[in-house]
């Protein structure tokens, strides 16, 4: 009798656990790229907007930020922790067998209205540069949270010029927002950027004359997103169907908007993992040219 006590009671405290795990929604977010300012920043944004999730559709929803992607994945493949993840596309493409393995339900954080933005590499008149090889020794004003700009660069190089582009140009800085690195190259402050086409045709309504001293000089493919996330297989589904709820609902997208404004970004949107394929062949692509040319 006493031994059917203890199973009775250990039962009861096993489900009483497991249901204060279905209760939890984590998402393990990867802070890996980011600068100790921004990320400062980025956090507290963050937590700010899971509380108010946490408050409108009482849930147990927390994030985690990591510093380690390797613990990030790790965590993520035992469901260790985290739920969900959210990485940039490079951590994407890099474990992307692996990630459409073990999850499901995959959105992507976009730069643009649409869901794949365009780069444009542009540079000021006055710097002479008209095509690739006119970067040699010019300056270069990169932004400080997104890979993708000095990636698509880096491609560009290796492909046209078998060199990458730091062996070419004279310095990189680095700009907080897009559009800031945009004036810089307007007022002559570096030679040339990359930024999305939106936020350039965006600058040009708010202000005509900054085509009079701007140049684009180069036009990525439609294929480049800021951040990528998907939600582990095992997650029970009423949690992937609330998440969607959410992402759907019209009062989360003006919220979620608002947050995603302050750190440069547009919206989420849910793709399949067969919307990639073009991003991935890039990847795959800029992987070979660095083997073959680094």
């Amino acid at each position: 009798m006493k031994i059917f006590k203890y199973f009775v009671l250990l039962s009861f405290l096993v489900s009483s656990l497991y249901s204060q795990d279905e209760s939890k929604f984590t998402f393990g977010i990867s802070s890996f790229h980011n600068t100790i300012s921004n990320q400062d920043r980025i956090e507290k944004l963050t937590i700010n907007l899971v509380e108010k999730i946490k408050k409108d559709y009482k849930k147990d929803f927390n994030v985690i930020f990591y510093k380690d992607e390797k613990v990030l994945l790790k965590d993520f493949k035992e469901r260790k922790n985290i739920d969900a993840i959210v990485i940039n596309p490079e951590t994407y493409f890099e474990n992307k067998n692996m990630i459409k393995e073990i999850s499901e339900n995959p959105f992507i954080y976009k730069n643009s209205k649409v869901n794949y933005s365009q780069l444009l590499l542009i540079a000021n008149k006055n710097s002479k540069i008209n095509s690739l090889k006119d970067l040699k020794n010019k300056v270069f004003i990169n932004t400080q949270y997104s890979q993708s700009y000095s990636i698509w660069l880096d491609y560009l190089y290796l492909k046209n010029t078998h060199t990458a582009y730091k062996n070419i140009i004279k310095n990189e800085l680095f700009s907080s927002k897009p559009s800031t690195a945009l004036l810089d190259v307007y007022f002559n402050k570096a030679d040339f950027c990359i930024i999305e086409k939106d936020v350039y045709e965006n600058m040009l309504i708010l202000n005509p004359s900054l085509s009079k001293n701007l140049m684009i000089i180069e036009k990525s493919p439609e294929i480049f997103f800021a951040s990528f996330t998907s939600i582990h297989k095992d997650t029970p589904q009423k949690s992937v169907d609330l998440i969607n709820e959410i992402v759907d609902s019209k009062d989360f997208k003006n919220d979620f908007r608002e947050f995603l404004k302050l750190i440069n970004l547009d919206s989420a949107s849910k793709i399949e993992f067969e919307d990639l394929k073009e991003m991935e062949n890039f990847y795959e692509e800029y992987k070979e040219l660095k083997k073959k040319y680094n």
